[in-house]
């Protein structure tokens, strides 16, 4: 999976080398995109740039398709090197407008660190031939302060072509237009998330009108205080143990990221959660950082039902929006600052001029159903004092959403629906002023639509425990330690919509992994690094795939299994084959865990 083919990176790696500094390898398991990225028909280095003190200056570039290449799929390879002290931080690649990559970077180390990652490009593809160079841009808002922060990121992306033969009806067909729903800021050289909830999330767009296929794809991650949004209490809770003031976030431990057309549902999304690298306990995440780390991964919606009444040459509404719990009206209620969001329209065209239309369009999306049920534990002293001992509380969630019409497109009339059923559970309980938490969480679901005859099948087990200890006088004068558990698996079944409509897929996939870790970090007095030789940890990650590919160089089954302890990994084994992934079971009972 690793690709090294520019010479300003491999000038960085020898660098490092000239200096007698091992590297350390930072893997994330995941299914590669090609069987062989080593002989392109052609390459070209996009950009090579260091991120320090980079927060509202990103790089900014242009993008060219390669001259005189025969090509049908793009791979971008992005490397990167990082040396010192330097907490996670998150990534987002942008053609113009529209976001196609977001990613978070590994924490480094003094002695450095490296990781490469490869991102199959080809449902991009329409931008990526564009006549005009497109603009690209690459942030990575970091801090280098000369003391505590001294971690910079040098990044290098490379972009891998080959001339593969798809091999479904119509061989590879990309969309034929994508639009960008941000800010659309890319002309003031500049990224366009929206930050939720204070930004509108909105945008007017106009379709074709012989449109005979949409599909939304939506990026969104939580982050400051709704980076944990799934350890978050309900508002009315956050002064639960008034002793640890500001310990615990409000507003909610659900989330909902919503798609709006014309201000009508059309779908949602209730995201994976992510543990990024500095999360929850840093040294639980080197040398393999967690699920889906390097690729955050994005949702998709069918609107194609909504085609009858988006193909009238006019503009309509596209918005994103989060939304959490109110437990007090038991329903939909706000989230905190802030939430980072982007969408894009994929559209596929009839090969006919005729306008699409539609008839019998209906719409079936009640409210989510919150089941809401918590329990104080409280001691009373002899003088009639009551505090607080331990917060208990279990949430649920379901919804269903089911749109349709009979749609007539290029002469040919056919029934499209999009179809979603989803539900959450989090169970969480605290003691010793929350400095003790654990947390069990599922989220899960299925989703059709009429790209397909195979209905999509998810679901996500987190099962963490933490306990910090924290001094009276402070972390920062005399830094504290977390005791970390995290068990957790993505379990999906069913297809890719937009791979599967682009042709690179041809039908079911499924995916299985599990990471395991137990993390014991002792904070040194920079508040960024470990303390060497009270640090333990030991973790391990299965991970199983079988695809469907598009053409004969796409991989059809992979599988990973490697084991972690104290930064170095013990074994790394991969495989053009499945493996067995247990199940993710609950966690071990440890001292200082709270009592259900």
């Amino acid at each position: 999976m690793k690709v090294f083919g520019n010479i300003a990176h491999l000038a960085s790696l020898l660098l490092f080398a000239s200096l007698g500094q091992a590297l350390l390898e930072v893997i994330q398991a995941a299914t590669p995109p090609r069987l062989d990225l080593s002989k392109p028909a052609c390459r070209q280095h996009v950009f090579t740039h260091d991120f320090g003190n980079s927060y509202g200056s990103p790089y900014v570039g242009y993008y060219n398709p390669p001259c005189n290449c025969d090509y049908t799929t793009t791979i971008f390879n992005l490397s990167v090197v990082s040396k010192g002290r330097q907490y996670d931080r998150l990534a987002t690649l942008w053609l113009g407008d529209v976001e196609v990559w977001r990613t978070s970077t590994a924490m480094p180390t003094q002695t450095g660190i490296h990781w490469s990652f490869q991102k199959d490009m080809t449902i991009w593809d329409t931008l990526l031939r564009s006549h005009d160079p497109q603009k690209i841009i690459f942030e990575l808002n970091n801090v280098i302060d000369g003391d505590r922060y001294t971690g910079l990121f040098n990044v290098t992306l490379e972009a891998l072509y080959f001339d593969d033969i798809y091999e479904g009806d119509g061989g590879l067909h990309p969309a034929e237009h994508i639009y960008a729903i941000s800010t659309r800021s890319s002309s003031n050289d500049t990224t366009s998330l929206f930050s939720l909830p204070e930004d509108s999330g909105a945008v007017n767009l106009t379709l074709p009108r012989n449109t005979a296929t949409a599909v939304v794809s939506i990026m969104a991650s939580g982050n400051a205080a709704e980076e944990f949004w799934f350890t978050n209490v309900p508002t009315e809770y956050i002064n639960t143990f008034p002793e640890n003031e500001g310990w615990l976030i409000g507003y909610s431990p659900f989330c909902e990221v919503q798609l709006l057309i014309d201000g009508q549902l059309a779908g949602v999304s209730w995201p994976f959660p992510i543990l990024f690298t500095g999360g929850v306990d840093p040294g639980a995440w080197r040398p393999i950082v967690g699920i889906d780390t390097y690729e955050l991964p994005s949702f998709e919606i069918d609107v194609t039902p909504w085609l009858g009444q988006l193909t009238d040459g006019k503009p309509h509404s596209f918005a994103l929006r989060v939304v959490g719990y109110n437990t007090s009206a038991n329903d939909i209620g706000p989230v905190s600052e802030n939430w980072w969001v982007s969408g894009s329209v994929f559209v596929w065209l009839d090969n006919s001029c005729e306008q699409t239309t539609a008839e019998s369009f209906t719409i079936d999306a009640p409210p989510p159903i919150f089941d809401f049920k918590p329990t104080l534990g409280t001691h009373t002293a002899e003088n009639g004092t009551v505090t607080n001992t331990s917060l208990y509380y279990s949430l649920g969630a379901t919804r269903s959403i089911n749109v349709a019409a009979k749609m007539t497109s290029g002469g040919e009339t056919r029934m499209v629906s999009w179809s979603q059923n989803v539900s959450y559970s989090n169970i969480q309980n605290m003691t010793d002023l929350a400095f003790n938490q654990s947390l069990a969480m599922v989220s899960s679901g299925s989703y059709s639509s009429s790209a397909s005859d195979i209905v999509s099948h998810y679901t996500y087990p987190m099962n963490l425990f933490s306990a910090y200890k924290v001094p009276s006088e402070g972390a920062t004068s005399n830094p504290g330690s977390v005791l970390c558990l995290v068990d957790r698996s993505k379990f999906t079944d069913g297809i890719s919509i937009l791979p599967f409509l682009t042709g690179t897929s041809l039908g079911h996939e499924n995916l299985n992994t599990r990471q395991n870790v137990t993390s014991d970090y002792h904070w040194n007095s920079t508040i960024v690094e470990g303390t060497t030789g009270l640090d333990t940890m030991d973790g391990e990650v299965w991970f199983s795939s079988t695809t469907s590919p598009g053409s004969k160089q796409g991989v059809k089954n992979y599988s990973r299994y490697a084991k972690e302890k104290d930064d170095a990994l013990l074994v790394d084994r991969e495989e053009w084959a499945t493996m067995p992934v247990p199940s993710t079971e609950p966690l071990p009972v440890v001292e200082g865990e709270p009592e259900v």
